[in-house]
């Protein structure tokens, strides 16, 4: 045990016992089981009870040894495995130096594998208490850090999401749910480009704060993010590739490689989140709408510590000389279209997302590519070789039904039919 730490609980083990120094052993007894009914906060520990007898044994070791009877002492065996031995140890100590790059966890998988657990097997605890002995516990090579800017607005924006307060959700407005910050922000100027509380880390928010931020700000060279499953889908990296912006992922669990973004979430939970969590009754909408607001009129226009400058200026000066990539709301639309294939049934009916739509008959049997929105669901494209064909519907069994021509049987002679349609008549 620390030392400092041993000293800190004897001090406060005597401060326990020191009222009743003098006193009788009745008073003694009937002060220590009051004692016992409250916590009290151990250094290293945290929050403790002590029996009667516990305290009532501190006052007999502090009479007959003083203060150092009462300070804790370290175990003789300290730093010593009882249940792993020296076999057992070096063979952990192999094992480990082939698998550095393995996390414990992974690790303690590896050596359950391998039965260099033991018999009955350590536990997880042990393992790592057995790493840190041998340095063996953080493998990861620590690399020097240097601060870094991009020169102009636009080069480098880097995306993130936070998690943030409980809101108002559900059509009776009652029940509650942790609302989520998707927000981009740029390297040179620290302009929050894009931003939106969801409920969801998913494409669909990612599709609206990141065209938002094209259309306001125009196209950026790179977009850097995390490995999450948003930002390393597929639909990200077509986005990307077709509008020519670079994608690009951080190493995994190097989160200060993204500092600027988690700086801006530090300063969004000191700054605007102290004025809007413990609101009971604030929904989404009246989030992102106070939200938007505490961007664009105290972020932007305040002074940001980090460029000694206001974000809003640096935006403005940087595109006066390096204006920014524009692209068409039409193109832009296209591009951030989700694309996935369907194979065409015999009925000329194709399922995206649980629903039936209507496809022309030239194409059944035939693996066709189709494209929608993510905010508006019902638009859904039919393309041949990456030329949109036109735009497909919904399947409409009643219209169908009522088009339907019903002719009869070739089997039936017209004979067999006049006489039929006769019989009917009478």
């Amino acid at each position: 045990m620390d030392p400092k730490i041993a000293e800190s609980i004897g001090l406060l083990r005597h401060q326990i016992i020191s009222p009743v120094l003098m006193e009788t052993t009745a008073a003694q007894m009937a002060y220590f089981r009051q004692m016992a009914e409250r916590d009290f906060d151990v250094p290293g520990r945290g929050a403790r009870r002590f029996s009667a007898s516990v305290m009532k044994a501190w006052l007999r070791k502090y009479r007959r040894n003083g203060f150092s009877g009462i300070v804790p002492r370290t175990r003789s065996d300290a730093g010593k495995f009882r249940k792993v031995g020296n076999e057992l140890r070096g063979k952990i100590r192999e094992l480990r130096k082939q698998h550095l790059d393995r996390s414990c966890v992974k690790f303690y998988e590896v050596c359950h594998k391998e039965g260099a657990l033991g018999e009955p097997a350590i536990c997880i605890e042990t393992l790592r208490r057995i790493l840190k002995a041998e340095n063996l516990y953080n493998t990861r090579e620590i690399k020097a850090r240097k601060k870094f800017e991009r020169g102009s607005f636009g080069e480098l924006w880097t995306v993130d999401f936070m998690h943030g307060p409980l809101v108002l959700d559900g059509p009776d407005g009652k029940k509650r749910k942790k609302a989520i910050l998707l927000a981009i922000i740029d390297d040179h100027s620290r302009m929050i480009v894009g931003y939106r509380f969801g409920f969801m880390e998913n494409t669909r928010i990612l599709e609206q704060v990141f065209k938002e931020a094209i259309v306001g700000y125009g196209l950026p060279d790179r977009l850097y993010c995390d490995n999450g499953p948003s930002f390393s889908s597929q639909y990200l990296s077509r986005v990307c590739a077709h509008l020519s912006v670079g994608l690009i992922h951080s190493k995994p669990y190097d989160s200060p490689s993204r500092g600027k973004i988690e700086r801006f979430f530090r300063t969004v939970r000191e700054s605007f989140l102290t004025d809007h969590e413990k609101n009971t009754s604030l929904d989404l909408q009246a989030l992102n709408d106070a939200f938007g607001s505490w961007v664009r009129e105290k972020y932007h226009h305040g002074h940001h510590h980090g460029i000694e400058a206001r974000p809003i200026d640096r935006y403005q000066i940087s595109i006066r000389s390096f204006p920014r990539k524009r692209v068409s709301d039409e193109a832009l639309d296209e591009y951030f279209l989700v694309t996935v294939d369907r194979t065409v049934n015999k009925d000329c009916t194709i399922s995206l997302n649980g629903i039936y739509y209507e496809v022309p008959a030239r194409y059944i049997g035939r693996r066709v590519e189709v494209k929608f929105s993510q905010d508006s669901p019902g638009e859904v494209y039919l393309y041949d070789e990456g030329v949109r064909v036109s735009r497909i519907q919904p399947v409409d069994t009643f219209y169908n039904g009522s088009q339907q021509q019903y002719q009869p049987s070739p089997r039936i002679s017209d004979v067999a039919l006049h006489a039929f349609s006769a019989g009917v008549d009478r």
